[in-house]
C-alpha cells in the first residue's frame, strides 16, 4: 500500500482511529461515570467527529423531476437484468472483519485501528466508508459500479426495524465525479426526501479551506418501494441520490440531520456548570443509569428564591435518537432560560423548570433511530414504564409526579422530529372542556413563530399512542398543557422560510419562541391569552355553522396560519410521486431480489 502516513491518507480522517497523549490524560480526568458505553457488540472508534461551527445559509430545498420515480425504477430493472456485471463487492462492515485488513497491523500508520479498506494505491478510486463512531449506523456498503454504492444501515439494536436516520463518512473522493449513493433498506412507505430534502453533507476540505459547516447536497434523489421483500410482509424502500464532490480525497459526512451525540450532551453540560455568568442558575442532578450504564441527567433552572409558590414546568427531548433537532432545540432552550435577557430573569423568578436534556441515551449513542437498548419505543411505555428496561422514562415519570406534588404543574412537553410532515407544530390534548384551553399554548407559538403551523397541530387521542407521554401524563395527571413539540425534518411549506430546509437558526427560533409564549401564556394580565381565546370561541362558531367534512382527522383542528400559499408547486409534485408510486407495487413485483450480500464463490475459484 502507497502510503505517506505524514502527508497523504487519501482523504481518510486518521484522527478517528487513534487517541493523542493529551485526549488518554483528558480522559483519566473524566468522571467514570460520564465515559460513553454502548452496552452492545458495537465496539465505538478511539475518537468521534469534530466539526466546526458555522452559520449555515438557508437553503432551498430542490424541485423533484417529475420523471424522477420513473427514471430510478429504470436504474433499477437495469442493475436486476445486468446483475452479472455488477461488482458487488463489500468494502465497508461495521461488524464484521475485514478481508482487506486483516494481516495490516495499524501501528504501521500510528493508528490502534484501521479503516474496513485501505485503498491500494492513488488510483484506487475506491471510497472508504466509516460509521464506528457514535451515532454512526452504516452496516455494510456494497460497490455496485466504479462510482455506485448500495448501502445497508443498522437497523435499530434487537430489532429488525426503524431505519431513517443515518450517519457515516466516506473518503478517497474525486473531484467533479458523479456518485451515486442507494440506501436500499429503508422501512417508511413515505419520506420528505420526496417533497424536496436533501441530505446533509460535511466537506473535511471545505471546512478547513472555506470554513463551510454541514450543508445540503445531492441530486436524482428519489424514495421509493423497491422489490426486496420483508420477514415481516411488504417491502422495503430505497433512498436514492447523485453527489458531485467540489476536492480530490477528502472526507465527507453524509447524515439525515445535524448529528448530536451523547458526547456532545456531557460536553455542553460541563461547560454550563462552569459558566461563571450561568452555573448559579442551573443545578446539575442525576436522575438514573440507562441499561448501557450510562449516566442520565436532568437540569434544575430557576433563580432558587422562595421556590414553592413557583409554578412547575417540565420539558424532556431526545426519546427518539434519530430525531436529533430535538436536542439542538433544548439546548438553545436551556441556553435562552440561562441567559441574561430580561425575559430569562421573568422566566427564572416566576417558574422552576426541570429539564431531562437526552432520554435515550443508549441509543444515541449506537445510531438508532427510534428504539432503547431493550428494543422498544420508548414513547409508549409512559403508562407503566419498566424501572429495569426502561429506567429513563421510569424515573421522569417520577420526577413529574414529584413536581406535581410540590407545586402547580402548569406544562409538559416533549421534543420531537418529524419525518413526514412539513413546518413546526405541536399535539396535544383534547379534553371536556368546552373552552379548549388546550389550543392556547400552541397558538401562542404560532403568534411568536414564525415557522409554527397550527393547521397542522393535532389534539386527538389516537389509541395507538395511549402510551406516549403527551398522553399518558395528560390522563393520569391532568396537566392540561402537555404536549410534544414536533418539527420537520425538512423544512416550511408557508411563510417567509417557505421551501427552505430548516437550519440551527431556525431551531433557535423555536427554542425562543417556545420560552417567550410562556411568559405570554402566563403573565398576570393575560393579554395575549384573551385575544387568543376570542379567536377560539369565533372558530368554534363558524364550525357549528359548516359541515366538518373536509376536516383532516390527523390535523385535528381548524384553526390555521391563515396563509394563502399552502398549495404551491412542490407540493403539487409531491401528489404526483405519490401517485406513480401507488403504481410501483404492481410493477415491482416482477422484478427479482436484489441481494444484501454479494454471492458466495463456489470453492476452486
Amino acid at each position: 500500500m502507497d502510503f505517506n502516513t505524514d502527508e497523504f491518507f487519501y482523504g481518510i480522517n486518521k484522527s478517528l482511529y487513534y487517541k493523542t497523549e493529551e485526549q488518554k490524560n483528558e480522559i483519566k480526568k473524566m468522571d467514570p461515570e460520564y465515559l460513553t458505553r454502548t452496552g452492545t457488540d458495537f465496539v465505538l472508534l478511539p475518537n468521534s467527529p469534530e466539526f466546526i461551527n458555522h452559520n449555515e445559509p438557508f437553503e432551498p430545498m430542490y424541485i423533484p423531476k417529475q420523471t424522477i420515480l420513473e427514471e430510478s425504477l429504470r436504474r433499477e430493472i437495469e442493475r436486476i437484468c445486468f446483475a452479472d456485471t455488477l461488482l458487488n463487492k463489500v468494502v465497508f462492515d461495521c461488524a464484521d472483519p475485514s478481508p482487506f485488513t486483516k494481516d495490516v497491523d495499524p501501528a504501521t500508520y500510528g493508528l490502534e485501528v484501521l479503516p474496513y479498506y485501505m485503498p491500494q494505491s492513488k488510483e484506487d478510486s475506491t471510497l472508504v466508508f466509516e460509521s464506528r463512531f457514535e451515532s454512526g449506523n452504516l452496516r455494510r456498503a456494497i460497490q455496485i459500479c466504479d462510482y455506485e454504492y448500495n448501502l445497508i444501515l443498522k437497523p435499530d439494536y434487537y430489532t429488525t426495524m426503524n431505519t431513517q436516520w443515518f450517519y457515516f463518512s466516506l473518503s478517497n473522493t474525486r473531484k467533479d465525479v458523479e456518485y451515486r449513493f442507494n440506501i436500499i433498506n429503508m422501512m417508511k412507505p413515505d419520506s420528505l426526501y420526496n417533497s424536496g430534502m436533501k441530505p446533509l453533507m460535511y466537506s473535511e476540505q471545505g471546512a478547513k479551506q472555506k470554513k463551510i459547516g454541514w450543508f445540503r447536497d445531492g441530486h436524482e434523489i428519489c424514495y421509493y418501494q423497491n422489490n426486496m421483500k420483508r420477514k415481516n410482509g411488504g417491502f422495503y424502500y430505497t433512498l436514492t441520490f447523485a453527489v458531485k464532490f467540489q476536492y480530490d480525497f477528502d472526507c465527507i459526512y453524509i447524515a439525515h440531520c445535524y448529528p448530536y451525540t451523547f458526547t456532545h450532551l456531557c460536553r455542553y453540560l460541563k461547560q454550563l456548570e462552569s459558566d461563571p455568568a450561568k452555573k448559579n442558575r442551573v443545578k446539575r442532578k442525576q436522575l438514573c443509569q440507562t441499561i448501557a450504564g450510562n449516566m442520565c441527567d436532568f437540569l434544575i433552572i430557576g433563580d432558587f428564591n422562595n421556590g414553592k409558590e413557583k409554578k412547575g414546568i417540565v420539558i424532556t427531548s431526545r426519546v427518539h435518537p434519530g430525531e436529533t433537532m430535538a436536542s439542538y432545540v433544548m439546548e438553545y432552550m436551556i441556553d435562552f432560560l440561562t441567559g441574561n435577557t430580561h425575559e430569562a430573569r421573568i422566566l427564572r423568578e416566576n417558574f422552576i423548570f426541570k429539564i431531562v436534556p437526552m432520554l435515550n441515551i443508549d441509543g444515541v449513542v449506537n445510531g438508532n433511530y427510534r428504539c432503547n437498548l431493550a428494543g422498544v419505543d420508548l414513547n409508549r411505555q409512559w403508562i407503566d414504564p419498566n424501572k429495569k428496561q426502561h429506567p429513563t422514562i421510569y424515573h421522569t415519570k417520577q420526577l413529574v409526579k414529584k413536581t406535581k406534588e410540590e407545586r402547580d404543574l402548569v406544562l409538559f412537553c416533549d421534543i420531537h422530529g418529524h419525518s413526514r410532515k412539513k413546518n413546526i407544530f405541536m399535539y396535544g390534548c383534547q379534553g371536556k372542556d368546552p373552552n379548549r384551553k388546550e389550543l392556547v399554548f400552541p397558538m401562542l407559538n404560532r403568534n411568536n413563530c414564525s415557522v409554527f403551523s397550527f393547521k397542522d397541530c393535532c389534539f386527538l387521542l389516537q389509541k395507538d399512542r395511549e402510551g406516549s407521554a403527551r398522553i399518558a401524563l395528560w390522563r393520569e395527571l391532568s396537566i392540561i398543557n402537555c404536549y410534544t413539540l414536533e418539527m420537520s425534518f425538512c423544512g416550511a411549506d408557508f411563510g417567509k422560510y417557505e421551501y427552505f430546509h430548516f437550519n440551527l437558526d431556525i431551531y433557535k427560533e423555536i427554542a425562543q419562541s417556545f420560552c417567550l409564549s410562556i411568559i405570554d401564556c402566563y403573565e398576570p394580565e393575560q393579554i395575549k391569552v384573551k385575544q387568543v381565546m376570542e379567536e377560539i370561541e369565533q372558530n368554534s362558531l363558524k364550525n357549528q355553522q359548516k359541515d366538518d367534512k373536509n376536516n383532516s382527522g390527523d390535523e385535528g383542528s381548524d384553526y390555521s396560519n391563515d396563509d394563502p400559499k399552502e398549495q404551491a408547486m412542490p407540493q403539487q409534485q409531491q401528489i404526483q410521486l405519490q401517485n406513480n408510486d401507488q403504481q410501483l407495487g404492481s410493477q415491482t413485483k416482477k422484478l427479482k431480489k436484489i441481494p444484501l450480500l454479494p454471492p458466495k464463490k463456489k470453492k476452486g475459484q
